[in-house]
């Protein structure tokens, strides 16, 4: 009966293991297409309701159903990766320029992460756009979106802060700034390189040369960043370690008279703020340039994994169109792109659209390159060099500039894919008659040649002339596939050219690597534990105390099998490969050479370091503090023990996250800590100070967990020998050293070596507290852990075989450890 129930497992297991492959039909009801859309609009928002209200209404205009997904805007790109990498990326995400480098190198399968547009748009089409935000959405010779919005820096200001006070101008300066911050309060986040950027600029700085070298250290870039240090640090204008949320907050109070914010938050202020102003960024002198803030563009993309790239761009160009930017414009100040809305008289009569417009016109359009996406993970080392002081500005940002160099210089580059040819494009060839000629498909303006001239250009090569310049072939895009188009050609006296042609050709879609691999190898495992078990179950037939053993751990074993022994052997494989965001799915054998990589990294010996001292101090914590007060309520004269034990276990009860991010608002500068000491400590800026706070909160949510468990034990030891203890006279010292520490041995050596793993592998303190920093150099940051810093290698470097080799040394760390324990303490007979 056991052998058959063992035979039902397995026939109902290997139909999936050995069968399929993992591929699934593009859409289940041909009748009916289907969207998801991922958006960044905060939630509850005025942005969120004006979109979800035009994606509802191109769901009722077109039939298609939209399904939307809210994704927060700091960690969209990451996780859109990661749904990439698993074939479930969304049809449409709306992605911002200076990311795009980010997206350009990687690919899944060989293919990139975006659909290049470049054949999915007419020139028409794109004429609608400012040019520059057009030129934004483009990675080398890709159109990788459509630009539906900007944004960029500005200075904001609460005019009723400004009685009696000259109020920001365009003849401003940043001395001004300086002198006005310091009677109405002037905030904004000094170590973020974003604010810093418009210095850069209105100091003669830029971040790269038209070749795409870094050179943001150059000319009078570090007098910039040190000027803008010099605002909190030396004037104390700012107040110590402004961060984003606390200067929005602070302004939100009418605790400060400016700020220097974008316009996305305009809604939001104007809500407490009657009386709201705008003005552009101060001159450097009364002769200089403006500060010059990075514009921004966001724009919607539509994912190479898409089936329905026709519906996507369509939707894409829905929500990039006039109508919508419009009214994004004049309800939640999302700075239009739309050509036509320049000269809009209700977008012209709102002052503050036009100054954000003013804005833009005197910053830097974020450059579309490599570089730009990996600056943000370049320059913060240098920002806090220059803020700890322990480095000048200059030092720190040549320092970040050679990092710069490196990091591309090591990049992995991945090559250009073809556009699919003849996809969702018609070739026409005709003779030109007199002056311009108009392109009409389906009765729409699809685009206009001048005579003699070619308006080929890197989106889509839509019109290349002949040599002699009479005779035309145009590649005309846009077209719908298997539909059959109407095309004109017009000159100045009428037509010149018709025909009716169909695109026949398809879409290639990334071919998913299935589950076929996966569901064979985790069927392996499975089936070979089906016959171990087997065999032992034969094996016990022949012994009268058999218990059934193999039938009742079946199960466990099983479940073992598929959630954990498959994903341990597949970390070991990748750890020999060279998988990468570059090649994932197309990696290959490269043998020790990640582990080589690990063991002579230059931050392999301090991050392993301090994830000793992180783990042993904590460890040793939670047992003495734990047993102590185990001990103390184990005393029946205590009276109220289990209202102690109930409020001593809050700790550990509470979610984990929240209680962490509770922790980080008490020791932020402007925290409850310094507000009951009178101070002004910055503890999470000083490598020291984070590290000792990181090991005091994590000791505070684990002694509860240790206590309870040392509890059960302490109640568990006969209390007759206590007593006789008592009667003895052995003093309580001498009880606790010879009665009550021998009897927790059994409990406490497992519970220690369980401290050690959870601890050692302790993610998300470490990364909601510090995210690793401060970071004062490359490398892991401060208070980085092994685990930590790993999840920088796969998700920030993108380095995934480099990233298991590092899960591989933790692994093999702990299970060193472990034996060496267990074998020291003799864990087995204790337990036993």
């Amino acid at each position: 009966m056991r052998l058959r129930s063992l035979v039902l497992v397995l026939l109902f297991i290997l139909p999936g293991c050995m069968g399929g492959s993992g591929e699934e039909s593009e859409q289940s009801n041909n009748d009916t297409i289907s969207l998801e859309v991922w958006y960044t609009f905060t939630v509850d928002s005025m942005e969120e309701e004006v979109f979800l209200e035009a994606v509802n209404d191109f769901s009722l205009d077109t039939g298609i159903d939209v399904k939307v997904t809210n994704k927060p805007y700091d960690d969209s790109d990451q996780q859109f990766q990661i749904a990439a990498q698993g074939g479930e990326a969304p049809d449409l995400l709306r992605v911002s320029s200076d990311s795009l480098g980010k997206f350009g190198e990687t690919r899944v399968d060989g293919y990139p992460l975006f659909e290049d547009l470049r054949p999915h748009i007419t020139p028409q089409q794109r004429n609608l756009y400012d040019p520059i935000a057009m030129d934004s959405m483009r990675y080398g010779e890709s159109l990788y979106a459509i630009p539906a919005s900007f944004d960029c820096l500005s200075l904001i200001y609460n005019k009723a802060l400004f009685d009696g006070i000259e109020e920001p101008n365009a003849n401003w300066t940043i001395d001004d700034l300086m002198t006005t911050g310091e009677q109405v309060g002037l905030q904004f986040p000094v170590k973020s390189a974003y604010w810093w950027l418009p210095f850069l600029g209105g100091f003669g700085g830029e971040l790269f040369d038209e070749d795409g070298n870094p050179t943001f250290d150059e000319g009078r870039s570090a007098e910039s960043l040190q000027w803008v240090m010099d605002l909190e640090l030396e004037h104390e204008i700012i107040p110590p370690g402004t961060q984003k949320i606390a200067m929005e907050d602070s302004f939100e109070a009418w605790e400060s008279g400016m700020i220097i914010d974008g316009p996305w938050n305009w809604a939001r202020y104007g809500k407490g703020i009657t009386d709201l102003g705008q003005a552009l960024l101060p001159r450097i002198s009364s002769n200089g340039d403006h500060l010059s803030p990075l514009v921004a563009y966001k724009g919607w993309a539509v994912s190479k994994q898409s089936p329905q790239k026709v519906a996507a761009t369509d939707l894409a160009l829905y929500l990039s169109s006039e109508e919508v930017q419009k009214k994004f414009a004049l309800e939640t100040y999302t700075m239009p792109t739309s050509l036509s809305l320049r000269e809009d008289l209700d977008i012209l009569a709102d002052p503050v659209i036009t100054g954000f417009f003013q804005q833009a016109e005197l910053g830097t359009p974020a450059p579309t390159t490599l570089g730009m996406s990996k600056f943000y993970d370049v320059i913060p080392p240098a920002l806090e060099q220059v803020y700890t002081g322990s480095s000048d500005a200059q030092s720190a940002l040549e320092m970040a500039k050679n990092e710069m160099l490196n990091t591309i210089a090591s990049a992995e580059l991945s090559q250009p894919l073809p556009l699919i040819e003849g996809y969702r494009t018609i070739e026409i060839e005709f003779s030109l008659g007199e002056g311009n000629h108009s392109i009409f498909v389906d009765n729409e303006l699809h685009s206009i040649v001048k005579k003699g001239v070619s308006e080929s250009d890197v989106y889509t090569g839509c019109l290349d002339s002949y040599s002699d310049e009479i005779t035309y072939l145009c590649p005309l895009t846009g077209m719908i596939p298997n539909k059959e188009h109407h095309i004109t050609v017009n000159d100045s006296n009428g037509q010149v050219f018709e025909v009716f042609a169909t695109s026949g050709v398809e879409d290639i879609l990334p071919e998913k690597r299935g589950t076929s691999g996966v569901l064979f190898a985790v069927g392996s495992i499975v089936v070979s534990l089906i016959a171990l078990l087997s065999y032992g179950v034969a094996v016990d037939k022949k012994k009268s105390s058999s218990k059934n053993a193999q039938f009742y751990i079946a199960p466990a074993l099983i479940a073992l099998a598929v959630l954990t022994f498959y994903p341990v052997f597949y970390g070991f494989y990748l750890s020999l490969t060279n998988a990468s965001v570059v090649r994932l799915g197309d990696e290959s054998l490269i043998g020790l050479s990640n582990f080589l990589d690990v063991f002579t990294a230059d931050g392999f010996l301090k991050v392993t370091i301090f994830t000793l001292i992180w783990t042993v101090s904590n460890v040793v914590a939670h047992i003495t503090i734990g047993l102590f007060l185990a001990v103390i309520l184990n005393d029946k004269r205590l009276r109220g023990r289990t209202a102690y034990r109930t409020i001593m276990l809050l700790p550990w009860a509470i979610p984990s996250y929240i209680s962490v991010l509770i922790w980080r608002g008490i020791f932020e500068p402007s925290g409850l800590l310094n507000n009951l000491l009178g101070t002004d400590l910055n503890l999470l800026a000083d490598p020291s100070g984070a590290q000792v706070v990181v090991i005091l909160v994590n000791i505070w949510l684990g002694v509860p967990f240790m206590m309870m468990s040392l509890s059960g034990a302490l109640q568990s030891i006969p209390r007759e020998m206590y007593e006789a203890a008592e009667v003895d006279g052995v003093s309580g010292w001498d009880q606790f050293r010879h009665l009550t520490l021998p009897n927790l041995k059994s409990a406490i050596v497992p519970l220690s070596l369980l401290g050690f793993i959870w601890t050692f592998n302790m993610f998300n303190v470490i990364y909601l507290m510090t995210d690793g920093g401060p970071n004062l150099t490359y490398g892991p940051g401060s208070t980085d852990i092994l685990i930590t810093y790993v999840y920088d290698v796969a998700f920030i470097d993108g380095k995934y075989g480099l990233a298991a080799a590092w899960s591989v040394v933790i692994f093999a760390m702990l299970l060193v450890f472990s034996w060496f324990y267990m074998k020291q303490t003799n864990a087995m007979e204790a337990v036993s």
